[in-house]
């Protein structure tokens, strides 16, 4: 379940994460969506439970982390959870989710993103989701921007209001039957 890439910083492998990472992750999660940096808004007590315990999501899923092969360091993760999971939110019949989605800020604008969602997209399609789900902040408009270069679809109707002080939620869906698999397996890019 590895794919391997080169990018401008070095050479990175997407693979499941071990057991023994799994501290590792959830810092890297925390890092990753910027509450270590100073002055940074931190999560509530159960967003932090979440965005720590990785060792949840691969309990519940596939913990995916990108590392840098020259360094051994771990500098991106995402986890697929299936319908059913306690941990998704989005993810109906037929569907799996992508969350906590974060890569280090140092290794931002690499590809890394990408390369976790396209292989989240190759594992939900071989556990046989029809569709990848995730959401994001209505505000997060980098990451929206990347959803939509590959493919991915807002679903306004499956928006949920949040009450103050949660941030509102949008919600996109990739298509894992037909043409994004073949663009996936014939883009040479895609699976770096």
């Amino acid at each position: 379940m590895t794919t391997q890439a080169t990018a401008a910083t070095g050479t990175y492998v997407i693979r499941e994460a071990r057991n023994e990472e799994h501290d590792a992750v959830g810092r890297l999660t925390y890092e990753g969506f910027g509450h270590h940096l100073p002055g940074a808004h931190q999560p509530d007590g159960e967003r932090l439970q979440l965005l720590l315990d990785a060792a949840a999501r691969a309990r519940e899923g596939v913990l995916l982390v990108a590392e840098d092969t020259e360094t051994g360091r771990l500098v991106g993760t995402a986890s697929l959870l299936p319908f059913g999971s306690h941990l998704s939110r989005q993810a109906e019949e037929g569907e799996a989710e992508l969350r906590l989605l974060a890569v280090l800020p140092e290794t931002r604008r690499t590809g890394l993103g990408q390369r976790l969602m396209d292989e989240a997209a190759r594992l939900a399609t071989t556990q046989g989701a029809k569709r990848l789900v995730l959401d994001t902040a209505v505000d997060n408009e980098p990451s929206q921007s990347l959803y939509r270069r590959l493919g991915y679809i807002r679903r306004p109707e499956r928006e949920k209001p949040r009450p103050a002080p949660k941030v509102q939620l949008v919600v996109y869906t990739l298509d894992l039957t037909g043409d994004h698999l073949e663009a996936t397996n014939t883009n040479p890019s895609a699976n770096r």
